[in-house]
């Protein structure tokens, strides 16, 4: 290594290691000697999203396959060690984010710009879903420290924000600004927005700030994130009541005659059938959300003829969410203050039933914080 004078004595990393469905463990991962253009991060924070609920339940075969393997990939952390030559602008002691997913040396769709649909990376391995079978085995945001190879894409986080914001901001946000931008969302346009999670919420800001007219739609749990749906900018927050869609029809056409976009980032199978029914003739539906298969009505599309669009993640438009939350933090909206809940990383299985709505807790954003108690590494259960 380059440079390791802020690792002190420590040689070990401590990660949450998912083992199989439902099983984590906290294990001791050793530190990587580094070659050119790698670093090693200390993670100060890691994202938790409700997707990672059906990854440890174990519903996707392919990442079971692949277990060891450890979580996360919206990363918060200090530059601690590089390699030399260092190949990078960034410094030990930089506060960074490294970005799930990275180009390779030339494809199709990478020369395109969406390096997420590499086709030198069919298995969509990245952050949160590379085996540590593959050397040096940190690979994931649940944890003290990842390794940042030389192809991995690396930004340093402004000053201006706090570690919070940097973490809503360098993901979050930044699904956003690129799935907005992707559908061509601007200046007087009326967007409904299906779900007020963490990327619902960052629809709306996004679309707001571009001049559209914006409402977010949860269910009756949804309270605290439609409040902050309406701090946001969103013209209106309503609640959806099960079998009871007709009325919040009426309650969307008090607010607009029609509606142009409809961002569906619920994931619920009723939502899909509800954006048909929202969208106007000749709207366009954003499907952003992870979600089990459900049937279409092809016809209903047709007779209104609708586009329907799939955004898939936020290549090259992190370093722009985060200038973003800066001009947002400076306007007065903190974005760390969508984080309602943080565990240490012997909680980890905890916080993804919290963030999956599956306890009595009704969060915002969830993340885990390495620094607080409670880790005890060993291969104790997480």
């Amino acid at each position: 290594m380059a440079d390791t004078s802020t690792l002190g004595g420590s040689r070990a990393a401590t990660a949450v290691v998912y083992k199989g469905p439902e099983v984590f463990h906290l294990d001791t991962i050793s530190l990587p000697e580094l070659g050119a253009g790698e670093l090693l991060v200390e993670i100060e924070m890691a994202g938790v999203d409700g997707s990672e609920l059906h990854m440890f339940r174990g519903e996707f075969d392919h990442l079971n396959k692949r277990a060891p393997l450890i979580f996360g990939d919206e990363i918060i952390g200090r530059v601690v060690a590089t390699g030399s030559p260092s190949e990078r602008d960034v410094a030990v002691g930089d506060r960074v984010t490294v970005e799930a997913r990275w180009p390779c040396a030339g494809c199709l769709m990478c020369d395109r710009g969406q390096y997420y649909l590499c086709e030198n990376n069919p298995n969509r391995e990245g952050y949160g879903q590379i085996s540590m079978s593959k050397a040096p085995g940190l690979w994931g945001g649940y944890a003290t420290h990842v390794f940042v190879p030389k192809a991995a894409l690396v930004y340093r986080v402004p000053d201006e924000l706090d570690l919070g914001s940097a973490l809503v901001g360098c993901s979050v946000l930044a699904n956003g600004l690129r799935w907005n931008n992707y559908a061509g969302i601007g200046a007087g346009d009326r967007v409904a927005v299906l779900g007020p999670g963490p990327q619902g919420l960052a629809c709306a800001a996004v679309a707001h700030r571009a001049g559209a007219k914006v409402i977010v739609i949860g269910v009756e749990h949804d309270s605290e994130r439609l409040a902050a749906a309406t701090r946001l900018g969103a013209e209106a927050a309503l609640i959806l009541v099960p079998g009871d869609e007709d009325r919040l029809l009426d309650q969307v056409r008090e607010v607009f005659d029609e509606v142009d976009y409809v961002i569906e980032a619920s994931g619920a199978t009723s939502a899909k059938a509800l954006a048909t029914r929202l969208v106007r003739h000749q709207g366009t539906i954003v499907n952003v959300s992870v979600s089990a298969s459900a049937p279409v009505d092809w016809m209903a599309l047709l007779r209104k003829e609708v586009t329907i669009m799939h955004a898939l993640s936020h290549p090259h438009t992190v370093e722009a969410a985060l200038k973003l939350a800066v001009e947002m933090k400076n306007e007065g909206t903190k974005l760390g203050e969508l984080i309602t809940h943080r565990f240490d990383l012997s909680e980890a299985a905890h916080a993804i039933q919290v963030a999956s709505f599956n306890t009595d807790e009704r969060p915002i954003k969830v993340v885990l914080v390495p620094s607080l108690a409670g880790a005890v590494p060993g291969g104790g259960p997480a």
